[in-house]
């Protein structure tokens, strides 16, 4: 049984540890740790490994206080006390920047503005398991995916939710039978406390007799939670709520992306602003429900926020693009078939993936002046951080955020400037 000593945490949460066959990545570990492990998998030259037994444990070792802890694909921090999570993201985001990004941050690195550990995540999309086997009843009980495989494990708490999403998990889960939906789409507003559920399918009588008294019975349990607000594809209204951050008012949906953590929404507005200054003409790509739109309309006289979720751009032009709101466009397009005009600033928030060719070469063929960069990914932040300075600009400031705890992601907002 091969043993060793982890050498650090990689991206994705994964320890290093060095073995004669090469270099072993596992799971659930710490740094300094020493471990014995068994290898399950060689792929392109890396080793993946599964943790046998913690030989020496770390002082930073803690009990996951969660009992889905290892099957469920979600935390994987949780063995791992808060601060010391902070210094291992950290770690995270520098080694990025070195060896991806080809920068060095310097003597000072970016602090992280912390959040609390748990009970901060108001939104979520949870799944059911689709029967492999006709003959075998259906499963409506509702999770997330376990780890290592494409099967859902039932979650009746989840403790990175607040109170009112987990009533409705422990009371869904073990009805004696939950009507299966596929998936859901769930979203709690802060403001009003509300739990809003759109569901994968609607709960109406299909054509057939036997879906008829199928979709009659999911109608029947779904009256049984009259505190849930319930949506489907053709009725999605249902499912808006206002939510205040600020002073302004968004329109939210369970099927429209927003910041998952409402402990951070304020701060991330907040290191925007400090990026900010008035000009004519600030694109904000990727653009959602508008959580960047009415700060971006404080400094600039034209804002065009650009967004291929269409429904998600009607409720940023329902929340911030009224009659009587004069230089706001909002486009129902993906950013790859978007025509850069010029523009003094602009916000890309991009999916983990980053950003596109066609993006970054629009970019780059503008050279606009600022480009504000929020990021959800650190490897993939690095590697636009890299083009973007061999094209010639410089990341002048840079912040970052634990909108995730638990797992090894971090949120980085970065202010680029071209020149200098």
């Amino acid at each position: 049984m091969p043993h060793g000593i982890i050498e650090k945490i990689t991206n994705g949460g994964w320890g290093l540890v060095r073995s004669d066959e090469g270099v072993v990545f596992l799971n659930y570990v710490l740094p300094g740790e020493k471990v014995a492990y068994r290898v399950k998998d060689r792929a392109r030259g890396i080793l993946w490994g599964e943790l046998l037994d913690v030989l020496t444990p770390s002082g930073h070792r803690i009990q996951p206080p969660c009992p889905y802890f290892g099957q469920c694909g979600g935390c994987v921090f949780q063995h791992i006390d808060y601060p010391f999570q902070e210094q291992i993201k950290r770690q995270i985001l520098l080694d990025d920047l070195k060896r991806i990004g080809h920068y060095e941050p310097g003597s000072a690195p970016p602090d992280i503005i912390k959040s609390p550990p748990y009970h901060n995540r108001i939104r979520a999309r949870m799944k059911a398991q689709k029967k492999e086997n006709p003959a075998e009843p259906e499963d409506g009980r509702i999770g997330f995916i376990r780890k290592g495989t494409n099967t859902v494990i039932p979650i009746n708490r989840c403790l990175l939710f607040p109170d009112p999403v987990n009533r409705f998990l422990e009371k869904w889960n073990t009805l004696e039978k939950p009507p299966f939906f596929f998936q859901m789409d769930i979203f709690m507003n802060r403001d009003n406390q509300k739990v809003y559920i759109h569901l994968s399918h609607p709960p109406y009588p299909g054509h057939e007799a036997e879906a008829e008294a199928e979709a009659d019975e999911e109608a029947k349990m779904l009256k049984r939670f009259p505190e849930i607000t319930f949506s489907w594809s053709g009725n999605d209204d249902v499912g808006v709520s206002a939510l205040n951050i600020k002073g302004w008012t968004y329109f939210v949906s369970p099927t429209a992306f927003f910041q998952v953590n409402p402990f951070q929404w304020e701060n991330m507005l907040d290191t925007v602003e400090s990026y900010l200054e008035p000009c004519d003409t600030i694109i904000d790509l990727y653009s959602g429900v508008g959580f960047f739109i009415p700060l971006l309309k404080k400094y600039a006289k034209k804002v065009i926020g650009v967004e291929s979720y269409g429904y998600a751009s009607d409720l940023a032009r329902r929340a911030f693009g009224g009659s009587g709101a004069s230089g706001s466009e909002f486009l129902r397009i993906p950013v790859e078939k978007f025509n850069f005009p010029r523009a003094d600033i602009v916000v890309v928030d991009p999916p983990r993936s980053g950003l596109s060719k066609y993006v970054l070469n629009g970019i780059l063929k503008k050279r606009f002046p600022k480009i504000i960069y929020i990021s959800c990914s650190s490897a993939t932040f690095s590697r636009d951080l890299k083009a973007l300075g061999e094209n010639g600009y410089r990341l002048e400031a840079l912040k970052a955020f634990d909108l995730f705890p638990q797992t090894p992601h971090l949120e980085t907002i970065g202010l680029f400037k071209i020149g200098g």
